[in-house]
């Protein structure tokens, strides 16, 4: 991390700039990446407020994309709130199933591709003896894996 003051001719007043400069394996030039910023933090700390922001982005962005948290399209305020809380409800059994099925893989998968493998299944649900079961095509190529997580 470096830390600088800078003001360029478009800007009216100096400012505090951190620079993130990264080297990667097999990369032959290092990313550098530029924070502007009025916080009194370490330049350290800065980067990581600033990537834990960027992270909280994407998860919005996840949401609203995949299960429409933006689509409060009622004039009754109840409606739109019960719309929102059940999107969020959707998204933390969604991020649950991504953290605890997916425990161990390489990829980290999005919401999308989990709705997509996993809910968006053709499937007969049954309920036996105070037990509810799922019951998929045995062709259906994530079959042992659907049974793992609602079998």
């Amino acid at each position: 991390m470096v830390d600088l003051r800078r003001q360029p001719k478009t800007w009216d007043r100096e400012r505090r700039v951190v620079a993130k400069i990264e080297w990667h394996d097999g990369e032959l030039f290092p990313r550098i990446g530029f924070i502007v910023t009025n916080s009194k933090l370490p330049a350290g700390k800065v980067v990581k407020v600033y990537n834990r922001r960027g992270d909280v982005e994407n998860r919005i962005k996840e949401g609203k994309n995949t299960l429409r948290w933006d689509k409060t399209s009622c004039y009754r305020f109840a409606a739109n709130e019960a719309r929102l809380l059940m999107g969020v409800l959707a998204y933390n059994l969604l991020r649950m199933v991504r953290q605890f099925y997916l425990m161990g893989e390489e990829v980290k998968r999005s919401m999308e591709w989990l709705i997509k493998r996993l809910i968006k299944v053709g499937a007969k649900v049954a309920y036996h003896g105070r037990m509810w079961q799922a019951h998929v095509a045995s062709a259906f190529p994530l079959a042992r894996r659907y049974q793992a997580v609602f079998g």
